[in-house]
Order: structure tokens, then C-alpha cells, then sequence
């Protein structure tokens, strides 16, 4: 079967090659696996995947078989993703630029944040002498109209409303004194993230890092649902999986890592991303591979869809 297919290969060949104006020729595999050559497509064939040939008989192009309705959709859904990644990479990264703007090293933030510790420890001292100050506007008050009670006498109008305003201003300064301690909270947690960023961006080698938009996806995302308990335990999980099988990380924060863009292939791109909708969280890895005929047979062989299944398992570990 092979002979004949290649001898009425040769034999269009030296069609072709007779005529005055030269056209393409293609070869494709028709869904009973017969192998054709022809400079026309038939119709029952013409959304067959199909190679392009040169006058020597050599592939100079691929035209990919048309998409399924299942992989319009799915096509859809990546560029959704991408678009996503696109904006939490441009916010994240004007951050960063702002953040090594600011900073020289971790010495500045420190010293940064131990200014703000001392304002807000003072405004606490501040808010602390005013809560006793209230307390004791109460007791005041309290006492004169316990005064009138005891005399059978009615407690006079101003003095209950003495009385609720030194309560409404004891309940201010308490609520005060619990927003300065959220704030210190606050401010250590930033501390943290910022020293932890810093340190990040400095030993980073890639200055412009983009997402893999000029590469072929695999049509498959993996997705690992998780919720405020889990998440941070998952997010984890799914950057130690890509730094397993992916490449180098040339960008990552709290809702995206990205890999190196694929160029040989045999390599993959991998790229994690963490949604929010609504109330729901989802963590969503992305598999591309290189603009070429043999990247393609990589981003849809078995190893590449073996990926997902394995990266979806991570829920239950």
C-alpha cells in the first residue's frame, strides 16, 4: 500500500512539475487512514487535517484539521484566561515598578513600616487615655442620676443625655482602638509581603515577562477548586507540580506563575492562575507548547492530557 501511495506520489509530482504555473499540492489521511495527494481537496475531505508540499515533494506547511464545535468553545475559554492573565500581569507588574521605585532594599521597608508601627502606637496611647476619660464621664453620670433615683426625684433629661453621649464615645474610642490594632496587623502582613517581593524581583532574571499568547494550547484546562481553607494549601501544591514538570518560572504572585515560552517541540509552557467568581475560587493551569507541527503533536499526545489528570488529583492530597 505504501509503494502504490508513493508511486502515485511521483507520478503527480512530475504533473506538477510539467505545468507552466506552479500550485500546491497537499497530502492528508482520510478517516479510513488512506493516504492522498492532490493540488484539490475534496469536500467530504476538506476539513481533514493536511500537509502542504513543495515541488520536491517536501511539507513546507500544515493546515490543521477545523476545529469542533467542543473545541470552539474550549478555544473561548482559553482566551477568556489569557485575557485574564494579561490584566493581573500588567497590575501586578506596575506594583512591582512601583515597589522598586520605593524601596532600595529591605532596610527601607523596615524602616517604612517601623514609622507607621509609631504613629499608630501612639494614636492607641492617644485613644487609651480617652477610653479611661470616658469611663469615668460614665461613672459620673451614673452616680448623679443613682443621686435622683435615691431621692425619688426624676433623673433629669440632660444628665441622661450626658450619660449616652459619654457611652456613645466610650463605644467610638473601643471601636477605634480595635481599627488600630487591625491596622498593625495590616501592616505587618504588608511588611512581610513586600520585603518577601522585593527579594523575589531583585533575583529575577526576565525583565519583561508576557504570557504564552504566541504558542499552541492544549484545548484542556486543569482546574483545582478551592475555598479560604484550602486555597493557600493548593496554590502551593500547583507550583510545586509546575516547577516539576514545566519550565523555568519567569514571573509569579499571589494569582499567577508563569513558565518559560516553550521553543523546542518537545517543551511545555505552564501557567497557573488563580480566579475569583463571586464566592468561588478556582485554580487554573494552562498548557502550551511551540508554534510548530511537532509542538503540536506535544501539546496533544497522551503525556500532555496525562498533565491534567494528574494536576486535577491534587485536590485530594
Amino acid at each position: 500500500m505504501e509503494n502504490n501511495n508513493f508511486l502515485l506520489f511521483c507520478i503527480l509530482l512530475l504533473c506538477f512539475s510539467s505545468q507552466t504555473v506552479a500550485g500546491k499540492l497537499y497530502k492528508w489521511v482520510d478517516k479510513d487512514g488512506n493516504i492522498s495527494y492532490s493540488d484539490r481537496i475534496p469536500p467530504q475531505d476538506s476539513r481533514l487535517k493536511r500537509d502542504i508540499l513543495n515541488e520536491k515533494g517536501r511539507i513546507i506547511g500544515t493546515k490543521d484539521a477545523a476545529k469542533t464545535p467542543e473545541q470552539i468553545e474550549q478555544l473561548k475559554e482559553i482566551k477568556k484566561l489569557q485575557k485574564t492573565q494579561r490584566k493581573l500581569l500588567k497590575n501586578q507588574l506596575e506594583r512591582d515598578s512601583a515597589l522598586l521605585k520605593t524601596f532600595k532594599n529591605a532596610g527601607d521597608i523596615d524602616a517604612l513600616a517601623n514609622s507607621k508601627f509609631e504613629i499608630i502606637s501612639s494614636n492607641i496611647s492617644i485613644a487609651l487615655g480617652q477610653e479611661e476619660a470616658s469611663k469615668k464621664q460614665i461613672l459620673l453620670h451614673q452616680q448623679a442620676a443613682a443621686k435622683f433615683e435615691r431621692e425619688g426625684k426624676q433623673i433629669p433629661k440632660e444628665t441622661i443625655n450626658k450619660l449616652r453621649s459619654a457611652q456613645a464615645q466610650l463605644s467610638k474610642t473601643q471601636q477605634d482602638i480595635i481599627n488600630f490594632k487591625f491596622q498593625e496587623k495590616d501592616i505587618t502582613k504588608q511588611l512581610i509581603y513586600d520585603r518577601a517581593r522585593l527579594t523575589s524581583l531583585q533575583s529575577l532574571t526576565t525583565k519583561d515577562p508576557s504570557i504564552h499568547s504566541d504558542t499552541t494550547p492544549h484545548l484542556l484546562l486543569g482546574i483545582l477548586p478551592c475555598n479560604a481553607e484550602n486555597c493557600e494549601r493548593l496554590w502551593k501544591k500547583a507550583r510545586s507540580f509546575i516547577a516539576k514538570n514545566g519550565s523555568a518560572t519567569i514571573f509569579s504572585s499571589n494569582d499567577l506563575v508563569l513558565t518559560k515560552t516553550p521553543k523546542l517541540s518537545r517543551h511545555r509552557g505552564l501557567s497557573l492562575t488563580k480566579l475569583h467568581n463571586e464566592d468561588k475560587t478556582a485554580i487554573i493551569l494552562d498548557i502550551r507548547c511551540a508554534s510548530s507541527k511537532g509542538g503540536k503533536a506535544t501539546c496533544t499526545n497522551e503525556t500532555t492530557a496525562l498533565l491534567i489528570k494528574k494536576f486535577e488529583r491534587l485536590v485530594n492530597f
